[in-house]
């Protein structure tokens, strides 16, 4: 689901930005700074011309986040393209690396834990029995599950490859 709705987040922001990167204007100053922000951060007393200059840098700030956001969107897919041929259960722990940032798994494989998920990864002990199933719940990026079958805790994962 989370991963469903930052796609969706993506593409609205990548195609009305898409218009400001043609040059038109996407996004208005009083978008961009509410009127009780303007009085706060003393935007109100920018003159006419001040105001368009700010608008216009956060603009290309905003165009400039979202092409870091699709680059590294990129980078994730191409991480996530690995295919892990031993889904199911029957695995345990070998490592875990990090505090739960990694886990090895006794076949040689290694992954890497959701951020989101470390917390319920980091106190995995060696030899807990996994069971790993794909996913499209977690973090873009993270595709499968590892689910410690001991304690019911589970983690979203990405397969890095073998050790």
């Amino acid at each position: 689901m989370k991963r469903k709705f930052i796609i969706i987040l993506a593409i609205l922001i990548t195609s009305t930005l898409c218009l400001a990167q043609q040059g038109e204007k996407v996004f208005s100053f009083e978008q961009l700074f509410p009127e009780a922000q303007q009085k706060q951060m003393g935007l109100h007393k920018l003159n006419d011309a001040e105001r368009e200059s700010l608008r216009i840098h956060v603009e290309k700030l905003l165009i400039a986040a979202v092409d870091l956001f699709k680059s590294s969107e990129v980078v994730k897919t191409q991480n996530s393209a690995k295919l892990y041929t031993g889904v199911g259960d029957g695995h345990w722990i070998s490592k875990n690396v990090k505090s739960g940032t990694y886990m090895v798994l006794e076949d040689g494989s290694l992954w890497k834990i959701d951020p989101y998920d470390k917390i319920d990864a980091m106190l995995w002990l060696p030899i807990s029995n996994i069971t790993v199933i794909e996913s499209s719940d977690g973090s873009p990026g993270y595709d499968y599950l590892l689910i410690n079958t001991d304690d019911g805790e589970m983690a979203h994962a990405q397969y890095i490859g073998n050790e």
